[in-house]
């Protein structure tokens, strides 16, 4: 699976292969809206928001509410939405923008909301997924 490419066994119906689908990630991995106790409604279930939502992740050392896009970036509804729930809870948000070119994925864009300082964290990383070859 890459970003803007849905895994092969997606349906219309869901995953074609959920019995039999592998442990890593498929069964390991939960995002924010299956967790037991979740406080994410009903509209922020990945397929109906267009994100993946994941809470408790650490990013240098912090921890933040990251998001991953389902398609090129997250549906400015649902990014207003995230940006009113770190407000609230007073955890930063990082989110992505997938870069694509002639249709195919050429990385990522890291943007970061939450206080000043955070924000400027984020604006001045260079990691090496940030880093692209001409």
């Amino acid at each position: 699976m890459k970003p803007g490419k849905p895994c092969q066994h997606c349906t219309a119906a869901g995953c074609a292969i959920y019995p039999e689908r592998p442990e890593k990630p498929c069964v390991t991995f939960k995002c924010a809206w299956l967790r037991e106790g979740s406080p994410l409604p009903e509209a922020m279930r990945p397929d109906r928001c267009g994100a993946i939502v994941m809470t408790g992740r650490k990013w240098h050392g912090v921890e933040v509410i990251m998001v991953a896009p389902t398609g090129a970036e997250v549906p400015e509804e649902t990014l207003e939405w995230l940006k009113a729930y770190a407000r609230e809870t007073d955890t930063p948000l990082m989110f992505r923008e997938n870069r694509f070119r002639d249709g195919q994925y050429r990385g990522v864009r890291k943007l970061g909301y939450g206080p000043r300082w955070f924000v400027a964290a984020v604006k001045n990383a260079i990691e090496p997924e940030d880093v692209f070859r001409i």
